[in-house]
């Protein structure tokens, strides 16, 4: 996968990475920036599963599977901020 400009992967954190891991792996961002992917990433999923819930379904319409990956996102952003020695924002 192309390694994604900071500005377009906030528009789309799963699509520009595929899972939180791969992320939060990626050499390309600063822990700072990977944050700040991780929380946009996590309001997209939040949003997207709310719109789910009032029979809005989005493109990804499997519930269990966002959940899951909201799950990893926020043990992503909890990895982040004990290596960062600092508040993680989950």
């Amino acid at each position: 996968m192309p390694n994604p400009d900071f500005a377009s992967a906030m528009k789309d954190p799963g699509r520009a990475f595929g899972s939180p891991e791969a992320l939060e792996a990626s050499p390309d961002f600063s822990d700072q920036q990977k944050h700040a992917l991780l929380l946009q990433w996590k309001d997209q999923l939040q949003q997207l599963m709310v719109a789910t819930e009032e029979n809005m379904p989005g493109p990804e319409t499997s519930s269990g599977a966002n959940a899951d990956c909201l799950r990893r996102i926020v043990d992503a952003l909890t990895r982040l901020g004990a290596a960062r020695g600092g508040p993680t924002g989950a």
